[in-house]
Parts: structure tokens; C-alpha cells; sequence
């Protein structure tokens, strides 16, 4: 019956039995002056239905128009694939003749993004400012299809290293990167870290109109073979293999009990990665962890004795602080005498003077630095100072990662800079660095396609061509060139591993480890090196190994005949093709390979042919923008156009008017159609409808999300008279009746927070002006603030020596009384009081706590202001008859 009636009266009517049905239970003077009505509508998107209710109101919580985004860049770098690099890792075999090295069936060709054949795509992601950093991985693994987990976050910045070269040279831009943390956090926060405008205290234009938040995603470049994870597991099922003296001496018949079963499925893991590690899909498709191996290759080579000594032999050693740690072989030396205090010196008195040289092997621990070096004898290997690897010590959870760089060297002004798109390259620690070496030749390959040359000016058809056909045959030389030398270095690496463990015909099922002590890899390794050196002379780059810091400063020498093999050298050295190294032993994430490109013109500087060839082989890859990204950024485009009026902060009006626009209802928000009858997603929106005489105004300035809070500082622009509430009153309202100032309402006071999240204070500002009898409000000015400047009787001015003295009869506003030795203080504010009462402007007041001091109208303003108070320039009559008696 009541819907019934709510049908046949009209919306006003229902509005007014509403208000006197809560004025019933409601009566009070808060209820009278302080206290309005909003219209709340729900329209059913199906059945296009009308929910109408008036809510009761004593404040309205105005919100912030919907900054809450954050727009994120983020440019994916995709690892290296015979997909996408096909010119160096799908070119045939040399001396194969065939016309790909793999055949990819079911692959259609795919140039927009997400796509493997890509290198570099774009995706414009907005997400909440409060929004988790992890939301932001999964949006850009659902975008780009790449897990998460192999992302690594970067923010980038582009300088340019030279004003005079063309935007098309590579070598006028360098992207600096540098990656972000892995922490946790609010999405604004990394829009902070990257230098990004938009932060706590951007207003909704500035944050609208700002450029988007660049970042950079890089893949891991490594591809863990598929049958790893299957070893994974089976390694897991056993007990670790990190074990102590103790256990070793306790082994016992429970050892011999399980040592057939342990080392027969050591062996089958052993043979299984021995089978496809360095096949023909190693580096180009898969990359193979070899710890496994290195494991094996540790005890098949560990001597026992001194002439048994291997350089790159992998052991776990004891430092001075009864440490393990692992490491690798670096030096033999020989005839050294032992010297006190020495880590290779015995005890004298057990082994006497017959010991005073001996054969001893420099290791070098991972990931510290040459320093940290010992020595040992075959003695410490005897007594159990030196182990098998990771017998003792743990093995890193994280691969081996730096950064590889590009540098150009001006020959003409003998000057170096660094250029083009820096990449992060991980690579598995037990990898030696000749492995490591084919990995990094790899993923170079995504910078090198062929460039397409721009021609200036008038030049003729002849010329262009011959250009274009000498670089193809630069282009196809350096892709066969590195081609060759992956596939070398792997050749090499393979049959070193394989040669060390594979050597004894003697080898059984049922021995525990393979044993080949006898191995000498100098040959080999020799054979290698003659080889790599004839391949880098073909390649358009050299490869250097420097420190990061170096490359920060801008140092770092370039001494080509320096020959040390400390992971810590400050020097640039030529890369290590080795076998005897690994990678996690000879760098770590303090150091960067840096690739010095070769210029590609030719020794004729005068040469037509010189000018038209680019400085450099390098070729930035070609961009792939997501078709949404893009219609995001266009859509931003012309929103920046629309909305730039360079104002600062927000009006008023703006955040009233996203407290009453129309808001699209959730599911969850479960709002159940009366006409359907079921949960719909409606759409909401709220409208004014009784207006009290005193409105008060929340402004929502703390921003929390389900982990992350903020606090926005954006400054809410506010009229100190004249506020209009007409714009944003129903049309039916009450509100408008036609009667002149009926919704027009004057700033009384304010409220500011001073503070954060976590703390603040309350200052109170507050227009000091009386009300007549009618609830008119009267000229600012007539109002003298007697009490706190100077006091005004009869008209006249009391003198100074009252004003000194601070008698008369006005009120002093709960302050202190101020001791002797604030007189002088006392005096320059009630000068400045005075100051303020001659004013024709309003007497506004601020009030900290017990001090109360005068202000200018135009410092009321600010980004603090938390709660407004706003009273109605005509007061409702009946408020008048009630409550006249007041004053």
C-alpha cells in the first residue's frame, strides 16, 4: 500500500511525508539548521526501472574527481628467439644446405602486439593510484602474455649524447635504466620513482593532462628446457646434498645401504642432460641448467694429489672464518713456501721443514672479489678444508645478472659515449663463460637488423643502390659471423663437459660418480681460444667487461693487454671465451659487459658511400603499439587539449559535481531490482534536494585502498561568498522556489589538517562577523574584533597606552594572559590587529589551539582545507521565530 501511494503522489509530496516522518523522531535544533535531504536514484539497466529514496543528511562527503589513475608506458623488451632475431638464430648450419635451421610449423605472421615475433611492444596500462605494484605485473602479463615472474621492472629515461647528429642516427639517444625495486607498494609510488608529475599533491587536471608514467619490462632471457623441471622434482625427493663433517663420519652402513640408489638416479639425471645440453636447440631455443653437471665434473676431476691439480676445477672451500663458500680453481702455483699465517701454511710441527714448498691453487670465491682470495694445498683437500661443490655451501636460488651496454667511439674526436637501448641478461651460474659468452652473442642479435638508410638531397639511383647493396653484405656477413660463433662456443662447451666426464671406459651404473682425474683441458681450450679470436674480428663489435660504477663515472681504462681474471677488476678487459671459468664465478651484478661497436663506414671518408651508411651496425628494433594503447593515448591526446587551462587546484563545483554524476553499480554492491527481482548493476546517481541554513562540506582528502592509503593535497578552490547550490539541486527541489538567494551560500568557517596518514593537527579558521535580526548577515567591516586588535567605543579608538595595557571592556578569546616578556610580541599583533580592522574586508580568524590570530581572506584558501562551513545567505524563516531568542 505504501509503494502504492508513492506512485500516486508526486515526487515533491513524497520528499515532504519523508522529511516530517524523520523531523518525528529527529527534532532538535541540529535537525532544524543543520540537516538536509538528497535524492538517491537507481535505474535498473533492464527493465530501465527507478528506485527513488531521500536520505537524511548532516555533511556532504564530496569526493575528488576520478584521478585515481595512474596511465603507465610500459615498453616490453622480449627475449631473443629464432622468431624474432631469425636472421642469426634460424640461419642454417654452415656448410648445411638447407634454408632454415628450424622449421616452425603453424606460425602465422603476427606484426601487431602481443606477438613473439616482436621484440619491443608498447601497452598503455591505467591503474589505480593505490593499486598494488603486483596488479600492475599481472595487468601487463595479461597484456603481453609474459609471466610476471619473469619481468623485470625498469624505469628509463632517454638523453641525447649529440645535438648535431640526425634523429635517425642511433647514436644521438641514449635510454638510461635502472631497475625498481621489488618491494611491494602503491602504484603512485613507482609513478614516483620514475619521475613521473603525477603524485599526492597533483590536482585532477595536472594529473590528467600529465605524460604517461614511462617504464620498461625486460624479459628473462633465459628458457629453462623442459625436462629441468622434471630433474627438479627428482632432486627434490632426495635429501640435499649439502652435508657436514659430522654426517660424513656417521655415514656408516646406512650410507652404503643408500649410496646404489642415490648414485643410479645421479646417473640417469647426469646422462638424461647429457644427452640435450648443447644439442642444436641449446641457446637458440632452451638454455640448460648445468649444475647437475658441474657437480659431477667437480668429483670427477678432484685430485688426489698436487699434479692432479685442474685450473677451473669447482670445489667448496673453508675461509680463514670457518666459512664455506663456493668457488673455482684460478691459479696453480708451484714452489711457493709456506708461510705463517697463510691459509696454505700447515702445522710445523706436525709436518716439519720437509714441507717448506709446496704445489698450491689460488681459489676464487663467487661473487666477492679478488682480495677475498685463498690458497690452498693438497693438505686442506686431504683434511676436508676444500670440498666437492656445493657439498657444503648452498647453491645461489637466482642466476647470474648485469646489464650489457652499447658505446660508440669517436674516432675524430678520440671520445667515447654510451648509446641506444641498454638490456638486462641473466645467465645460469655454473655456465662457463664461453657458454655465457654464446648466450650474450644471442640476445645481441635483436640489435642487429639490417637499417633502412635515409637518403638527403639529390642522389642518384645508382648511388642508393650500391649502398644499400654493400650494407645487406655488412648485415649478413656479422649475422653469419655470430651465427658461427655460438654455434663454436657451444661445440667447444659440450665436448668439454662431456670429455671430462665421459672418459673412463671403466665407468659403471654402479659407481657413485664419474672419475676422469686425468682430464687435461689445455689443448682444448687453446684450440678455442685461436678459433674465437679469427670470429671477433668479424663481428661489427668487441666485447668488454667492466664495472657498473666505471660506466656511471665515466672511467674505466681500456688497457687491452691487461690479463686479469678477477671478477673485481676496476680495468676493462676483453671478454673471456673460456671453459675453465663460469660465468657466476667470474661476474656478478657489480659489473656490465659493454659492446664497443665498430663504425660500419668505410676508410674513404670523402666517400659519397661514408655519408649515406649509418655510424654503426646497431639498429633499435622496430616499436609494436597494442591497437588499445594506442586508441588510449589518442583519447588522452585530445583530453590534455580539451583540459589544459593551466589553472591551479580545483573549484568547488567540480567535486560537487562528482559527488552527483551518475555511478555504474557493481555485483557486489548487490542492489536488488524491485521490479526484476534480481541483482542488477544499476546506475546511481545522487541530487540535492533540502538544503539546510548551515551546509557542511567533507572533503574526502584520505584515499585507501585495500593495502595502501594517501593523503591528496590537491588545493579545492572555494568561494569565500556567493556559493551557488542551484546547479546541483534536483529540478523539483524544494530548494528552488523562486525566492531570490534561497540557495546562495557564504563561507563562515573552515577546518584544516595539517598532517598525514599517520598524524596531524586541527587549525580552525573562522569568519568573525555578527548576524542581524533577521539572519541577514552584515557588512564584514562593521564588526571591529574588539578584544583580540583594538577596541572601538563609541566610535573612537581607545589610545595606545590601553592597547598596551590591554584594558577594556571587549573579550579576549580564552587567551592566556601573556607574561611580562611577551609585551613586545603582544604589541606588534594587535598593531597588526589594527590593521585588520581598518580593512573593508571581513574579519577572518584563526584559531591553534589557545592562539587566535588574524588572517588575510586570501590565505583562507589552501590545499589544508579539510571541512568547510558554509550558512545560507537567507536564512529559513521559521529557523529565525525559533531560535532569534538566542542571540
Amino acid at each position: 500500500p505504501e509503494d502504492n501511494w508513492v506512485k500516486m503522489n508526486s515526487l515533491p509530496r513524497v520528499g515532504e511525508e519523508t522529511w516530517r516522518r524523520f523531523l518525528r523522531r529527529n527534532r532538535s535544533i541540529m535537525a532544524d539548521v543543520a540537516m538536509g535531504q538528497v535524492l538517491n536514484t537507481v535505474t535498473c539497466p533492464t527493465c530501465h526501472f527507478s528506485s527513488r529514496n531521500f536520505d537524511p543528511f548532516n555533511l556532504l562527503s564530496i569526493p575528488f574527481p576520478t584521478v585515481a589513475e595512474v596511465i603507465f608506458e610500459c615498453t616490453i623488451v622480449r627475449r631473443a628467439t629464432p622468431l624474432n632475431a631469425p636472421k642469426v638464430l634460424n640461419t642454417p648450419r654452415k656448410n648445411k644446405d638447407e634454408p632454415k635451421r628450424y622449421k616452425i610449423d603453424g606460425i602465422v605472421e603476427r606484426l601487431h602486439p602481443p606477438s613473439e615475433q616482436l621484440i619491443l611492444e608498447k601497452y598503455v596500462i591505467p591503474m589505480s593510484r593505490l593499486a598494488d605494484i603486483g596488479d600492475l605485473r599481472l595487468r601487463i602479463q595479461n597484456q603481453c602474455g609474459i609471466p610476471s615472474s619473469r619481468l623485470r621492472l625498469c624505469k628509463t629515461e632517454t638523453v641525447i649524447n649529440r645535438t648535431d647528429l640526425d634523429d635517425n642516427n642511433p647514436v644521438k639517444y641514449h635510454t638510461t635504466v635502472t631497475s625498481l625495486p621489488d618491494k611491494e607498494g602503491p602504484c603512485v609510488q613507482v609513478a614516483k620513482q620514475t619521475g613521473s608529475s603525477v603524485s599526492s599533491d597533483t590536482s585532477s587536471e595536472d594529473a590528467e593532462n600529465a605524460p604517461p608514467t614511462q617504464i620498461m619490462a625486460f624479459e628473462n632471457t633465459l628458457s629453462l628446457r623442459p625436462i629441468q623441471a622434471a630433474d627438479d622434482d627428482k632432486n627434490n625427493e632426495d635429501e640435499d646434498d649439502t652435508v657436514t663433517d659430522e654426517d660424513e663420519d656417521e655415514e656408516g652402513s646406512a650410507s652404503e645401504k643408500n649410496g646404489g640408489a642415490r648414485a643410479a638416479k645421479e646417473m640417469r639425471v647426469l646422462r638424461d642432460l647429457l644427452s640435450v645440453y648443447g644439442d642444436g636447440k641449446e641457446c637458440r631455443i632452451y638454455d640448460t641448467d648445468p649444475l647437475p653437471l658441474s657437480k659431477a665434473m667437480s668429483r670427477s676431476l678432484w685430485p688426489q694429489s698436487s699434479t692432479e691439480f685442474k685450473l677451473g676445477l669447482r670445489v667448496d672451500a673453508i675461509d680463514h672464518r670457518d666459512h664455506w663458500f663456493p668457488g673455482s680453481v684460478v691459479e696453480i702455483i708451484e714452489g711457493v713456501p709456506g708461510e705463517n699465517g697463510d691459509a696454505s701454511s700447515t702445522n710445523q710441527n706436525e709436518k716439519g721443514n720437509d714441507q717448506a714448498t709446496k704445489t698450491k691453487v689460488r681459489i676464487h670465491f663467487d661473487n666477492f672479489s679478488s682480495k677475498w682470495d685463498e690458497t690452498y694445498t693438497i693438505e686442506h683437500f686431504k683434511r676436508r678444508k676444500v670440498r666437492p661443490l656445493y657439498s657444503h655451501a648452498i647453491p645461489r636460488p637466482k642466476p647470474t645478472e648485469f646489464m650489457v651496454h652499447h658505446r660508440y667511439v669517436h674516432k675524430a674526436s678520440n671520445t667515447s659515449y654510451l648509446f641506444g637501448l641498454p638490456f638486462h641478461l641473466q645467465c645460469q651460474n655454473e655456465w662457463s663463460t664461453a657458454r655465457a659468452g654464446a648466450h650474450i652473442l644471442a640476445q645481441v642479435s635483436r640489435y642487429i637488423q639490417k637499417a633502412n638508410v635515409d637518403h638527403v638531397g639529390p642522389i642518384s639511383v645508382d648511388d642508393i643502390q650500391e649502398v644499400d647493396s654493400r650494407m645487406l653484405r655488412l648485415y649478413e656477413r656479422a649475422h653469419s659471423a655470430i651465427s658461427e660463433l655460438i654455434d663454436l662456443l657451444l661445440e667447444y662447451d659440450r665436448t668439454y663437459i662431456r670429455s671430462a666426464l665421459l672418459d673412463s671406459n671403466n665407468s659403471k651404473s654402479s659407481e657413485k660418480f664419474f672419475r676422469n682425474p686425468t682430464f687435461d683441458a689445455t689443448s682444448l681450450s687453446s684450440a678455442l681460444v685461436k678459433k674465437v679470436g679469427d670470429l671477433l674480428r668479424r663481428l661489427p663489435f668487441e666485447l668488454k667487461v667492466c664495472t657498473a660504477d666505471s660506466l656511471k663515472n665515466g672511467t674505466g681504462s681500456k688497457n687491452k693487454n691487461s690479463t686479469s681474471n678477477s671478477s673485481s677488476a676496476t680495468e676493462e678487459v676483453n671478454f673471456p671465451f673460456s671453459l675453465m671459468r663460469t660465468i657466476g664465478n667470474y661476474m656478478n651484478a657489480r659489473h656490465a659487459v659493454v659492446l664497443n661497436w665498430r663504425d660500419s663506414a668505410p676508410a674513404d671518408k670523402k666517400s659519397l658511400l661514408s655519408s649515406l651508411r649509418p655510424s654503426t651496425m646497431y639498429v633499435k628494433p622496430i616499436m609494436g603499439i597494442h591497437k588499445s594503447s594506442s586508441e588510449l593515448l589518442e583519447e588522452k591526446g585530445s583530453q590534455k587539449s580539451k583540459n589544459d587551462t593551466g589553472s591551479a587546484g580545483l573549484h568547488l563545483g567540480i567535486c560537487l559535481a562528482e559527488f552527483c554524476k551518475v555511478n555504474k553499480l557493481d555485483l557486489n554492491d548487490n542492489w536488488k531490482c524491485p521490479r526484476c527481482k534480481d541483482f542488477r548493476e544499476g546506475k546511481q546517481n545522487m541530487t540535492l534536494w533540502r538544503l539546510p541554513d548551515l551546509l557542511t562540506f567533507h572533503i574526502k582528502r584520505f584515499n585507501c585502498s585495500a593495502r595502501w592509503r594517501e593523503k591528496i593535497m590537491t588545493k579545492i578552490n572555494f568561494p569565500l561568498t556567493g556559493l551557488d547550490m542551484s546547479e546541483w539541486c534536483h529540478p523539483e527541489s524544494p530548494a528552488l522556489d523562486g525566492k531570490p538567494d534561497q540557495a546562495v551560500y557564504d563561507l563562515i568557517a573552515v577546518v584544516n589538517h595539517y598532517g598525514g596518514m599517520t598524524g596531524g593537527h586541527y587549525v580552525a579558521t573562522c569568519k568573525a562577523t555578527p548576524c542581524g535580526p533577521l539572519g541577514s548577515e552584515e557588512v564584514g567591516f562593521q564588526f571591529n574584533g574588539a578584544g583580540v586588535s583594538c577596541h572601538v567605543i563609541d566610535g573612537e579608538e581607545e589610545d595606545e597606552e590601553a592597547v598596551r595595557t590591554n584594558r577594556g571592556s571587549g573579550w579576549t578569546a580564552l587567551r592566556r594572559k601573556e607574561k611580562d616578556s611577551a609585551n613586545q610580541q603582544k604589541l606588534s599583533a594587535a598593531l597588526a590587529a589594527r590593521q585588520v580592522c581598518e580593512s573593508a574586508e571581513p574579519l577572518w580568524l584563526q584559531f591553534d589551539d589557545d592562539l587566535v590570530e588574524p588572517i588575510a581572506p586570501r590565505n583562507v584558501v589552501s590545499e589544508m582545507a579539510y571541512v568547510l562551513f558554509y550558512r545560507r545567505r537567507r536564512i529559513t524563516q521559521s529557523n529565525v521565530a525559533k531560535y532569534c531568542s538566542l542571540e
